[in-house]
């Protein structure tokens, strides 16, 4: 009786999605014929904008042109290879059963805008094979088992799955039709048009990249902003960010809106604690350890419910192999009987191992190039007092800022090299490598300056800067050093320190993250009309009327950047970093952090919408490697507390070993070296790094373990076996065990989405006369 209620409750909420198709935060769900331009921009002449799916950017540049004295031969036989490129690339794209038609680009851009449609058949043979995947793999499902062809398809298909659908077909290696019902791989033809930019077989392709649905983002935007909206974020309009750009982007908006609510109660005692002024306190510390692991472990508990919620629990199990995936050799899977490419593990962990060094010299470069900056900023701001110290104070922030972003931008292109190196067979253990690479050395530029000042500055400042100071030869000491002998730590360095780190930097980095982007996009755009307003060098044709002001809106978003939801994870988790291993210098940090995360919300919401491409849809169960990056910070956490209320707590009110060690350690003793020596200050050292070694040894027998003891063993293979044959066993039972394409054929979809592809077939848009060969010719012509 459940199942059937569910049933048709579902059937009513498919009725509704009928009759009011577009999509909104409190009706999130879509048809799958509203595609993702569909929307409440319409032309002048009110006729509503074509149905497009994805956007290609094809580059027209003739290069021999370009050139000065360009040899017309030359030039001929290269618009010849350029407008055979195109017709095949059109050609590829009917062939995996899309339309496809061209437009020209931006003005001065020299690029033609290929809008592509799938057919609603297509779309339809697609959700039936993945929804039945995903129910033989045992991804998570709301909807009850299936019992008719009709109720693989009795949900209303989102925006966000239609996207991805579409962009598989695209972008999956191309193959010949698959109608396996154990393949999680397309059903028909596929392009094959990765990696990107310039695939192989097409090297002109630049980008694909979805539209924005303005009138949803205009709604989402309203209503994040508005009253209503001050306390609380609902969780269905979470369910709705997903049916609109995915479970990726959902789940990272999930994870900040957790993340802002957690905060207030680190942001309510870290006041309590700064307006009695009790910095360094055990107590605080204590609580701020209790809570960063409360947070990170119920998170993990939230994110599981999501993905149960969303249906992306266990979608690891129908994850396919990546496009740039090279395997070198063949195998059948003992389970599902397909057959793949594959590649042996012990080789990716090979390569995984040999990265560790470059890692290691990456980071030992930016840690002495941070550390040397950071000796010139203490003795050129606290001990140099001769001419031109207005303007020399300014070299270690130049220094910082013109080598540490030059380093680290290096690391990034190496790191990208080196996972792709790795050959990972799938895009979550890919992602997952190169996070925890970037992040690494991140690390490193995020925290370096206050791990300085908090272990190495105040406490053994005294004694460094003197012995820094005289590795300068005399002549110069006597310039500008002539008080060095009566040098004393600066105490308040460390409380300036976070202040800037947790106030100042979010503030001007929130402008840096949406006003910069803004502004800069803003003068190109100006720029760009200055110039071609000089010249008379673009002849192409005008638009149509009734698609000028869509077309315009389609090379607005093709110039924006892509969205990438690894930035903004990790300035949320260097933030994280500051709170959980810093705050306990000055408890209301996390309130600030808490005011900036309010606005956090609504400026990545808008960032996403109108300053970045629409982002590909992806399904995630988790918020993958950031999920143990928290984890880690955690762990230091408790270290970072325990050793900074111990060196610097001002609470002890009688005299005893500890602070009699921590006033000569603190330079008021006139040699604190010999004490120094005799504190247990390395045994604190051997200690952290004999925890460092065992995390390392503890999650490097768990990973040889797993794939030599597990992955492909009798019961490994028995267990995932017996699952899938009780399930073929039950699709047997209920006469559902045929194609993808002849269950669409029962249930009726077919029949409706043709219905559908005949109604739209007419429309001016598509049966109009293709201008990208057009627009070819009219370039070759030009001198």
């Amino acid at each position: 009786m459940e199942a059937t209620r569910q049933l048709d409750s579902e059937k009513l909420q498919e009725q509704k999605q009928l009759q009011n198709p577009l999509p909104t935060l409190s009706d999130p769900q879509t048809p799958s014929k509203s595609s993702a331009s569909t929307s409440s921009s319409s032309s002048k002449s009110g006729a509503p904008p074509p149905e497009v799916d994805f956007v290609i950017t094809f580059d027209v540049t003739v290069k021999s042109a370009a050139a000065s004295g360009g040899n017309p031969k030359q030039k001929a036989e290269e618009v010849k290879a350029l407008e055979h490129e195109y017709s095949n690339l059109i050609g590829v794209l009917h062939d995996a059963g899309l339309d496809a038609t061209g437009r020209t680009g931006a003005r001065g851009s020299d690029e033609i805008l290929i809008f592509v449609r799938a057919k609603e058949e297509r779309v339809v043979k697609e959700i039936h094979r993945e929804r039945m995947s995903d129910w033989l793999n045992g991804v998570t499902s709301t909807s009850a088992s299936p019992r008719t062809p009709r109720d693989f398809a009795a949900s209303p298909i989102s925006s966000s799955e239609r996207l991805r659908l579409v962009y598989s077909i695209l972008t999956s290696p191309r193959t010949g039709s698959n109608t396996s019902i154990t393949s999680s791989s397309v059903v028909g033809s596929t392009a094959g048009l990765s990696p990107l930019p310039s695939p192989s077989s097409f090297p002109r392709v630049r980008q694909i990249f979805p539209l924005h649905d303005p009138k949803f983002n205009k709604k989402w935007l309203d209503e994040w902003s508005s009253r209503s909206h001050v306390l609380t974020i609902p969780r269905t309009e979470l369910t709705a960010l997903k049916d609109q750009f995915g479970e990726t982007v959902a789940l990272y908006f999930a994870f900040l809106r957790y993340y802002f609510f957690s905060l207030t109660f680190p942001a309510g005692i870290g006041l309590l604690f700064w307006w009695a002024g009790l910095s360094y306190h055990s107590l605080y510390a204590l609580g701020t350890v209790l809570w960063s692991t409360t947070f990170v472990e119920s998170w993990r508990l939230k994110e599981r419910e999501l993905a149960v919620d969303w249906g992306t629990h266990g979608v690891h199990n129908v994850e396919v192999q990546r496009p740039t995936f090279v395997g070198d050799c063949q195998k059948v899977d003992p389970v599902t009987g397909v057959q793949k490419a594959c590649f042996p593990w012990y080789q990716t962990l090979a390569r995984e191992l040999a990265s560790i060094p470059i890692l290691l010299v990456f980071a030992t470069v930016l840690a002495a190039m941070i550390s040397t900056i950071y000796a010139i900023e203490t003795i050129v701001g606290e001990v140099y007092d001769g001419k031109g110290k207005k303007y020399l104070t300014l070299v270690p922030t130049v220094l910082f800022a013109g080598l540490v972003p030059q380093v680290t931008a290096l690391w990034d292109n190496v790191a990208h090299r080196l996972t792709n190196w790795e050959n990972h067979e799938h895009e979550t253990a890919h992602a997952n490598s190169l996070t925890l690479k970037v992040f690494a050395l991140n690390f490193f530029v995020a925290y370096g300056s206050l791990i300085l000042t908090s272990y190495i500055y105040i406490p053994f400042g005294a004694f460094l800067v003197p012995h820094i100071l005289s590795l300068i030869p005399s002549h110069h000491r006597s310039q500008g050093f002539e008080n060095s002998t009566a040098y004393t730590i600066n105490a308040s360095k460390l409380h300036t320190q976070i202040v800037a780190y947790t106030l100042t930097n979010q503030i001007t980095g929130a402008f840096v993250e949406v006003g910069v982007p803004f502004l800069t996009r803003l003068l190109t755009k100006k720029v760009a009309e200055v110039r071609l307003n000089a010249t008379a060098a673009n002849t192409a044709e005008a638009d149509p009327e009734d698609e000028h002001q869509f077309l315009e809106r389609v090379r607005t978003e093709a110039t924006l950047p892509a969205y990438k939801v690894f930035a903004d994870y990790s300035e949320m988790t260097v933030q994280f970093g500051y709170l959980t291993l810093f705050s306990v210098i000055w408890p209301i940090a996390p309130l600030w952090s808490f005011v900036n995360n309010f606005f956090e919300l609504r400026s990545d919401a808008f960032k996403l919408s109108s300053q970045s491409q629409r982002p590909v849809p992806t399904r995630e169960a988790s918020i993958g490697p950031w999920l143990e990056v928290l984890g880690f910070i955690t762990w230091l956490g408790a270290l970072t507390n325990t050793s900074l209320v111990y060196l610097y707590r001002p609470h002890l009110s009688h005299s005893s070993k500890t602070s009699s060690l921590l006033s000569s350690v603190t330079g008021h003793s006139p040699n604190p070296l010999p004490t120094i020596q005799t504190t247990l200050f390395s045994a604190l050292l051997v200690a952290l790094a004999t925890e460092h070694g065992y995390l390392i040894m503890r999650y490097s027998v768990r990973y040889i373990l797993e794939r030599v003891n597990w992955e492909g063993s009798d019961a490994d293979v028995r267990i995932r076996g017996n699952l899938h044959e009780l399930r073929k066993a039950y699709l047997d039972e209920m006469e559902l065990r045929e194609s993808p394409v002849k269950l669409a054929e029962r249930s009726g979809g077919l029949e409706e989405a043709r219905k559908v592809d005949a109604d739209t077939e007419t429309a001016d848009f598509w049966k109009r006369e293709d201008r990208g060969l057009g627009e070819i010719k009219r370039r070759g012509k030009i001198e």
